[in-house]
Formats: structure tokens, C-alpha cells, sequence
């Protein structure tokens, strides 16, 4: 895992210079990687409950509005390769992370034993893609806040059986 963090951070190191908008001291690569640490240890255990987990990682992701894409702007031909590249990194980082989410909950009875964790992180992937074209979600006519609370509310009820929603129902009032 530490090996596998290391490559991500070497690459988003080489691309980070390519990035502007991201205005906060810390560079895009360092909240980046701190984001994913948090995500590593909120998945690693195992003993809370799945959709507590997803809810403190949604409270994470809708702070961090410099991560989504319409806030890079570039003129170099490069840049579209460089954040399409990215994105596919951060899809498939999300899918492994919501595949081990969804295992979890399984196990502890709250998600559904009717669809497969392929299809939940497939799902899952392309909710992220979406969330990340302008032309689904113009970031002029709706706050990123808004759109990532939308986003994990509605995933986390359609991947709950009875048991977990009743549990989302309690966290959420």
C-alpha cells in the first residue's frame, strides 16, 4: 500500500505544476495525499460502521471544493491529457475505496446482498465522471457542496438494505 501511495504522489508531483486555481498554502499534491491517507485509515477499520465511514469521507470531500476540475484552468495543450489522466487516477482510487466500503457493509448487514461490488464501484466511477463534466453539473449553477452531499446522500440509499437505512436515517437528523 505505502508503494502504491508513493507512485500516486510522484505523479501528481510532475503534474501539480501544470494546475492554477489552487490558491490555499498547501499545493494541490499534499491535500491530495492527505485526503487519501484519511480515506486508507478510515477504511482500515473495520470496526466502524461502513456507512459512518462514507459519511465522514463525504464530510472530507465537500470541503475540497480545489479538487474539482473546473477550478484548473491551463493553456497548454498537455493540460487536458494531464487532468484526464488524473481523474482516472482519483476514479479508480474512489472505485477500489467503495469496493472495500461496500465488502464492510455487506459483512455488518447494512448494504445490499442483491448487486455486486463491481457494479457498486462501476456506479460509483461514473457518478465521479459526471460529477466532474461541466456540461452535466456547470459549476456556475451549482456549488460544489451542494452537488458531493447530493452525490454520497443518494449512493449511500441506494446501496443500503432496510437495516442501513434506518442507520443513515438516525445519522442524518
Amino acid at each position: 500500500m505505502k508503494q502504491e501511495q508513493d507512485k500516486r504522489r510522484t505523479s501528481l508531483q510532475k503534474e501539480n505544476h501544470f494546475l492554477s486555481g489552487v490558491s490555499d498554502s498547501l499545493s494541490f499534491v499534499t491535500k491530495w495525499n492527505q485526503l487519501e491517507d484519511y480515506v486508507d485509515n478510515m477504511l482500515s477499520d473495520t470496526q466502524q460502521n461502513a456507512i459512518d465511514i462514507l459519511i465522514r469521507i463525504s464530510q472530507q470531500l465537500k470541503n475540497h471544493q480545489e479538487f474539482h476540475y473546473t477550478n484548473f484552468h491551463g493553456e497548454r495543450e498537455g493540460f487536458k491529457k494531464i487532468c484526464d489522466d488524473d481523474l482516472r487516477k482519483r476514479v479508480q482510487f474512489a472505485s477500489e475505496k467503495i469496493s472495500l466500503n461496500f465488502v464492510l457493509g455487506q459483512q455488518q448487514h447494512i448494504y445490499r446482498q442483491d448487486i455486486s461490488c463491481e457494479f457498486v464501484a462501476r456506479s460509483y466511477a461514473r457518478r465521479m465522471l459526471d460529477l466532474h463534466n461541466p456540461k452535466i453539473y456547470p459549476p456556475k449553477s451549482l456549488s460544489f457542496y451542494t452537488l458531493y452531499q447530493f452525490m454520497f446522500e443518494d449512493f449511500i440509499l441506494g446501496i443500503s438494505n432496510q437495516d442501513g437505512l434506518r442507520h443513515f436515517e438516525e445519522m442524518s437528523h
